[in-house]
């Protein structure tokens, strides 16, 4: 039984303190049984017993099993307007790491305040922790989407909030908690790398199976060299590296694999623009230039800012576009070729 004090809260982590050394005396006796307990087992013993020793306190008849349906899997409730929460994870190997729950927390049920993870290491020797539940979040891993990776042992500096610079209560209330999470790691890579998961509020859909950019169609062809000269400005330069960030690019965002893309973007000898001969990148600048701006328009400014390499974007992302483009330019193209690229993109 608990002993009642003021804080609801404080009743509640009583509660569970409670309950974790109960489970842990009953492992010492039955480690047999919880050795068979999987997740969705553990959570009704967690319920009972938690039920159990609520019995005397504000939560005694107030605590929910949900399991699975909605997050946290155990719902206390103070009154029809505040709830606490309990999230039951378990692994049968020895170690406290494990896969968490979906960072949107699109199920979580509503009312709920702070929620705390009880944690079963379900082989020999058993034991239970319990914390705080942002405070074992140390990073994020992608499945089907975001989902942050637990480990019990994790200190306040190594969590990923920490690392984020967002704490728990914060992000989760952002319309989109993965932004700040993508910053984050995208200032984490490396030359030419791009992170693969396309967040929530993208409206693209990628297929489930990788193509090859040879089995793609002559118009699906043509729309992705105009898409990519919108997004990477840096290919009209002579940069031995510009088409890495690229190829992650496609298989990142679309599935495409391309083995070729120097081919892709070269092949085929030259162009002539204003009487001067340019590579045949070149045929873009002067046959789909309004198609490139349209995409322009769009291209959401945090990518903007990775993908271009700016820090600020000071006028429209089409100005800003050309600015890049000419800066690529100067260094690959002799001064004829670069006035020449400069007059069409200002008349533009």
């Amino acid at each position: 039984m608990i002993v009642a004090h003021n804080d609801d809260y404080e009743i509640f982590t009583a509660l569970l303190t409670v309950s974790v050394i109960e489970l842990q005396n009953d492992a010492i006796k039955r480690g047999n049984y919880y050795l068979t307990r999987g997740g969705i087992n553990l959570e009704k013993d967690v319920y009972e017993i938690v039920n159990k020793n609520a019995k005397g306190s504000i939560y005694e008849g107030n605590i929910e099993l949900i399991s699975g349906q909605k997050f946290p899997d155990i719902v206390a409730y103070v009154n029809s307007n505040q709830a606490y929460g309990l999230e039951v994870k378990t692994t049968k190997q020895n170690k406290w790491k494990s896969t968490g729950s979906s960072i949107f927390e699109g199920t979580r049920v509503d009312d709920v305040k702070n929620i705390h993870l009880l944690f079963g290491k379900l082989a020999d020797p058993i034991e239970f922790k319990c914390r705080k539940y942002e405070e074992c979040l140390y990073d994020v891993a992608i499945t089907h989407s975001p989902r942050y990776l637990i480990d019990m042992e994790t200190t306040s500096e190594h969590s990923i909030f920490s690392k984020v610079g967002v704490d728990y209560n914060t992000l989760r209330k952002l319309d989109n908690p993965f932004k700040p999470i993508k910053k984050y790691f995208r200032a984490g890579l490396k030359e030419g790398e791009d992170l693969w998961w396309i967040d929530n509020t993208e409206e693209s859909v990628r297929e489930l199976g990788v193509k090859i950019w040879g089995n793609l169609s002559t118009a699906e062809k043509d729309e992705l060299r105009v898409l990519a000269l919108a997004y990477f400005p840096n290919l009209l330069g002579r940069d031995p590296k510009k088409y890495a960030q690229l190829a992650s690019w496609l298989v990142a965002q679309y599935g495409i694999v391309n083995h070729a893309l120097r081919d892709t973007f070269s092949a085929g000898g030259q162009v002539s623009i204003k009487e001067i001969l340019f590579p045949k990148i070149f045929h873009h600048i002067t046959h789909d230039l309004d198609s490139i701006f349209a995409i322009v328009k769009d291209i959401p400014e945090d990518d903007i800012k990775h993908y271009w390499k700016v820090q600020q974007i000071e006028e429209n992302h089409v100005e800003t576009w050309k600015k890049q483009c000419l800066k690529h330019c100067k260094a690959g193209l002799s001064q004829k070729q670069f006035n020449a690229i400069k007059n069409v993109l200002q008349t533009a």
